[in-house]
């Protein structure tokens, strides 16, 4: 891990989708779904989604699509088709393509996102709440095993700029 304090750069500054090029096998966070099932985000999302099959995805990403499953409320007349097009992706990954965490990789991850929590304390974008932290550690989890797995990261959250500050193999490209 880097030593210094991580802080968030200017998104004009990182990768991007569409100019950068994956050093490896593509990581699809959990933004790349919800923004290409909802029509939201560029259409290279969609693009990735249809060839869900050659990406991998991290087990923390199957749990926040599974989320939705019990947090939507079954009566409204929307949920349905929500579920419908988050079950249909999640059938599409293939299971040897979950990135599971270790032991090893929790406590990693776990100190990724503390040593990232402890950079950014008292800026603007701080790590304020419970919900924060499980946010932020379910995205270093994601970052450990994409790490772990030599894959390339595909986001749009920031917190990813921060984790590459401090695990510098760690490749990341965002979209805006």
């Amino acid at each position: 891990m880097s030593a210094g304090a991580p802080a968030y750069r200017d998104r004009a500054a990182l990768p991007k989708l569409g100019s950068a090029v994956p050093k490896g096998p593509v990581l699809l966070d959990t933004n790349v779904f919800i923004e290409a099932l909802t029509g939201r985000g560029p259409a290279t999302l969609r693009a990735l989604l249809a060839n869900l099959p050659r990406s991998f995805v991290s087990g923390a990403t199957v749990a926040e699509l599974n989320w939705v499953r019990g947090r939507l409320d079954p009566l409204d007349p929307r949920t349905a088709s929500v579920l419908a097009k988050v079950k249909s992706a999640l059938a599409q990954i293939e299971p040897a393509k979950i990135l599971v965490p270790d032991a090893e990789d929790w406590a990693r991850a776990g100190t990724l996102a503390g040593t990232a929590a402890r950079g950014v304390a008292g800026a603007a974008r701080s790590i304020r709440t419970a919900t924060d932290r499980a946010e932020l550690i379910n995205d270093a989890v994601t970052a450990i095993v994409a790490l772990r797995a030599g894959a390339t990261v595909v986001t749009r959250d920031a917190d990813f700029d921060l984790f590459m500050q401090i695990e510098p193999g760690l490749d990341v490209i965002f979209y805006d």
